[in-house]
């Protein structure tokens, strides 16, 4: 019953990132819900949703599957943005944004292990560059 959750869980969070809502309006939309998460702490809850604390889980999944009645969530819609640049919430191209969509594709259609490989690699090269596209997430692979 558990796992059938998390994949349900999972597969909503990946069309809501797909077509509905930026990653920056998901966080906005959790601290407006009273759950602040940090940045590693939303991306591995959204990527991983079988990995997050037991006691968010059931917060978490009703917030997410049942979205839609969800006064907050029609706030941060981004189908009404006409510039993306112009407001955080909406930016559909913000690199945090679609590194998970690329990183929810590769674990839906490769798995979990080439998912993390992914990451791991994406995040290594990042830290090589001048101006860093995810330093938010540089912690995601340290233990805690």
């Amino acid at each position: 019953m558990r796992a059938q959750m998390m994949d349900k869980l999972f597969l909503e969070s990946y069309l809501m990132m797909n077509m509905e809502i930026t990653f920056v309006g998901v966080k906005a939309w959790f601290e407006m819900a009273g759950m602040p998460m940090d940045d590693v702490a939303l991306f591995r809850a959204l990527l991983l949703p079988e990995k997050i604390d037991s006691a968010l889980q059931p917060e978490m999944t009703r917030l997410i599957v049942y979205r839609y009645e969800d006064v907050l969530f029609q706030v941060n819609r981004t189908c009404n943005s006409t510039d993306g640049d112009a407001d955080p919430l909406r930016d559909v191209y913000d690199p945090l944004h679609q590194l998970l969509i690329r990183l929810m594709n590769t674990l839906t259609l490769d798995g979990e292990q080439n998912a993390m490989i992914d990451l791991g690699i994406e995040l290594n090269l990042d830290r090589k560059r001048e101006i860093p596209l995810y330093p938010s997430l540089d912690s995601f692979f340290q233990i805690r």
